[in-house]
């Protein structure tokens, strides 16, 4: 079970690398692996934001360079191992090839983030790309090309998907406006002749409850997909994380491969109720982003509650999902640095 940010981001690094391999016209495992290297570098850079070379970097044409100078640095550090396991000549060759693939790489790197609106269209902006750029293609253009093309058919052809079955619904806070709450809603219309109440308890059998995860996750990861690439800011997004998932062992392994990628990671919340936190403590990592939910309806003392919560320091949300109507204006106007309140807008 693999997130589809991930999905689409190995089929971005491997069809970087065959760009690289038909430029250079050569794909042994270890042209492959430095390509591999330096692409997965931009990935990182240009897509989430990681950086392993500078502090707090944005990505930039220099910052990337300064970036593929580490992770060349590196490679060559790494290869000193093989000066006594191959020939002096291949050794010699095979430093030369780390460095020469590092600017060939950088001249690749720039066909990624060109806009296309068609298959023709595609053919028009390589050739300009071409013509401008000082990346050596020779009689290997029209076969570029024509991967760009194939490239650009497929994520396009994911970008447009839409799941037949589910689409998602939106809860917004009162009075805030980045953050907000996603739920699975299901869109099949042979459910139309079922009464509510039994859609609703079939929807919550435990059996489900992993699937449902994941078509949730799914249809957000493509979302924040769309909005990086058409460079739309993305709220905080909240998305529940049910009890069964979570127990004295940990949070199910399927569960945290499915949300195991920086860009998910970066923009979603999974918003636990703050008792099962208190019961599994230790099962919770600082590897991902967590909000706790309660219900103060039935808490006399809510500000001793509330204290507990914040005391813990682990979430900098507390999702309020029911209090008595005298607490409201409490809970509206709690403000400190650490954590923030929020509550549902009333429907």
């Amino acid at each position: 079970m693999n997130n589809l940010i991930t999905v689409f981001m190995n089929y971005k690094l491997n069809r970087l690398v065959d760009y690289g391999v038909v430029v250079y016209q050569n794909e042994s495992p270890f042209i492959r692996g430095v390509f591999g290297s330096y692409f997965q570098t931009y990935i990182d850079n240009y897509y989430y934001g990681i950086f392993n070379t500078i502090d707090n970097g944005s990505y930039n044409e220099e910052n990337l360079k300064l970036e593929f100078n580490g992770i060349m640095e590196e490679m060559l550090y790494d290869y000193e191992e093989y000066k006594n396991k191959v020939s002096q000549e291949e050794y010699l060759n095979n430093q030369k090839i780390i460095r020469d693939l590092k600017d060939i790489a950088l001249l690749i790197v720039p066909i990624d983030t060109l806009e296309f609106d068609s298959e023709d269209d595609v053919s028009v902006k390589m050739e300009d790309f071409f013509n401008t750029s000082n990346l050596m293609v020779g009689n290997r253009k029209d076969k570029l090309i024509k991967m760009i093309k194939d490239t650009y058919v497929m994520q396009k052809k994911l970008l447009d998907y839409e799941n037949p079955d589910f689409t998602f619904g939106e809860r917004r806070f009162h009075e805030v406006r980045d953050c907000v709450w996603i739920d699975l809603v299901p869109s099949i219309p042979s459910l139309e002749g079922y009464r509510k109440g039994l859609i609703d308890k079939v929807n919550s059998d435990n059996s489900l409850v992993l699937s449902k995860l994941e078509c949730l996750v799914q249809i957000i990861s493509l979302m924040l997909l769309k909005n990086f690439l058409e460079k739309k800011e993305s709220r905080k997004m909240f998305i529940s994380l049910d009890d069964s998932l979570i127990s004295r062992l940990g949070i199910d392994e399927d569960v945290l491969s499915l949300i195991d990628n920086p860009m998910f990671q970066k923009n979603v919340y999974l918003a636990v109720s703050y008792n099962t936190y208190s019961r599994y403590r230790n099962t919770f990592i600082e590897d991902y982003n967590f909000a706790f939910t309660q219900d103060f309806s039935h808490i006399n003392d809510i500000f001793q509650k509330i204290d507990a919560i914040y005391n813990e320091g682990f979430s900098h949300y507390l999702i309020v999902t029911d209090c008595r109507d005298d607490d409201k204006d409490y809970f509206i106007n709690y403000k400190n640095e650490v954590m923030s309140v929020l509550m549902f807008e009333e429907e």
